[in-house]
């Protein structure tokens, strides 16, 4: 499929069609899609990552790549929900998305520490992965541990469970965990402080332990 044939549709069904990716008949349809997407916004970002580039210290060139980068990270994981655009405007708000996966994604390309994270890493809120597919008998396991695991926190809060799997799945040891997750794990728990993320950590941890102690 042309991605040309698709220049007319609105912002919001082209990010439908690349949702739609998980079943094999929609592949062309969302690879279209995405190309669309890319040659709608990609002026704009640049200039956004051109902004953040200069601020440390690198050409255009490298903001090139972090355009580059964000618009993989957007195809690997479309979270855009118009639903939550104040304004109504699509435009403006789908920008505001891809400038904040910017934010982060610039920490780790242009920080030349070490780091054990490859800038793969997600936000867990289940132990069940919506985008990948289960043999019935796992799937099963993974649903009766699901209930588990909200029965354990049902004295909490779901930010509480959300930030114990993320911490349980990407957390390594002597390193904390890298600033674009962060900054995603934050937003996506309503714009938590660090500090109140880790009270958060701690409770969850501590919760957990007491729970498996007197189970």
């Amino acid at each position: 499929m042309n991605w040309e044939e698709l220049k007319d549709e609105n912002t919001v069904d082209l990010v439908d069609y690349i949702n739609s990716m998980n079943d094999p008949e929609y592949v062309e349809l969302g690879e279209a899609a995405f190309i669309t997407l890319t040659f709608r916004y990609r002026e704009d970002l640049i200039k956004k990552c051109i902004v953040l580039a200069r601020k440390w210290k690198r050409d255009d060139d490298d903001a090139i790549e972090l355009a580059n980068r964000v618009f993989h990270r957007f195809l690997k994981y479309p979270r855009y929900r118009h639903s939550e655009c104040k304004t109504g405007d699509v435009d403006k708000c789908f920008k505001r998305y891809l400038y904040k996966i910017a934010d982060r994604e610039v920490i780790g390309l242009f920080n030349p520490k070490y780091s054990p994270y490859d800038g793969t890493e997600n936000v867990i809120t289940s132990l069940i992965d919506s985008e990948k597919e289960y043999e019935p008998e796992k799937l099963k396991v993974l649903i009766e541990y699901e209930k588990k695991l909200d029965q354990l926190f049902v004295k909490l809060s779901q930010k509480h469970k959300i930030i114990y799997l993320t911490y349980l799945c990407h957390e390594k040891e002597g390193y904390n965990l890298p600033g674009a997750l962060l900054a995603e794990l934050r937003e996506i728990l309503g714009g938590l402080s660090q500090n109140t993320l880790r009270i958060y950590k701690k409770e969850a941890i501590e919760h957990v332990r007491k729970e498996l102690q007197n189970a």
